[in-house]
């Protein structure tokens, strides 16, 4: 029993005590703090989950501070600990150098907004609405496919914001008039315009030539996810147009010459 009271009423223990109950304090205050913050800051999804990985990682650092300082009263050097924890640490780093660098690229698409859940994204060739963002993966729905893609952070390179305007391209003959070209399409946009779906169509005149044809552009205005249904949909009035015009689309033509006997 005399050992029991001696070793509780120790400085040794004592001290262990408060540095336990000052960390447990400060636990609180940090986990007070973060719900506060949150409360009065209407941030990005973004924003509140790099906030949240910066408050865990607070407390995180206090505990490990008030471990080391109760080791330290009670008389265990942390010298030799903190040498095994850094070569620890070293061998962790390397093992976790592929988080590391989502979770910093994940800070870097914050710092930049460069999008953010609900925007229409585009990845190498592939277009997708992003459902959720973290600092180490980013999740997006692909609407060529309609499949669900999670992508590590470190692997987005370069990403674009959709803004939902798409193009049509018409190879005409040569020989067709451009300004009877012209009043065609004009008016095979205006009818596009009217597709459900499309907020806006236009007539852009000839876009570039090519072996066999010019090339002509109606550009249009749709909401990205409803890409593909507004884009059949332009196609096949686009198609009735130049069936109920005089304009002909022009098609591969192969010129075979037969020589007779005689070489003629």
């Amino acid at each position: 029993m005399n050992i029991i009271v001696k070793m509780v009423t120790s400085a040794q223990f004592i001290s262990s005590i408060v540095i336990i109950l000052v960390t447990i304090i400060a636990t609180l205050v940090i986990e007070h703090t973060h719900k506060l913050y949150v409360k009065k800051t209407n941030n990005t999804v973004q924003m509140n989950a790099i906030v949240r990985s910066t408050f865990r990682l607070m407390k995180t650092v206090t505990w490990i501070i008030a471990a080391l300082a109760v080791l330290e009263v009670n008389n265990i050097r942390v010298t030799s600990i903190i040498a095994g924890v850094g070569v620890a640490g070293a061998v962790f780093g390397m093992a976790m150098q592929d988080v590391f660098k989502d979770v910093l690229m994940g800070m870097h698409i914050i710092n930049d907004k460069a999008f953010k859940v609900g925007d229409v994204i585009k990845i190498d060739d592939d277009e997708g609405i992003v459902t959720l963002f973290t600092l180490q993966t980013t999740q997006y729905t692909s609407i060529n496919t309609g499949d669900n893609v999670t992508i590590c952070n470190r692997n987005i390179t370069k990403v674009g914001i959709t803004n939902g305007v798409y193009d049509i391209d018409i190879g005409l003959r040569y020989d067709e008039d451009p300004e009877h070209v012209r009043e065609v399409l004009t008016d095979c946009a205006k009818k596009i315009k009217a597709v459900k779906g499309i907020k806006n169509a236009e007539y852009l005149a000839v876009q570039s030539f090519d072996a066999t044809s010019a090339i002509y552009r109606i550009r249009y205005w749709c909401k990205p996810k409803d890409k593909w249904v507004t884009r059949r949909a332009a196609m096949g009035v686009l198609q009735k147009c130049l069936l109920e015009s005089d304009i002909v689309l022009p098609y591969s033509q192969l010129d075979v010459h037969v020589k007779d006997s005689d070489g003629k």
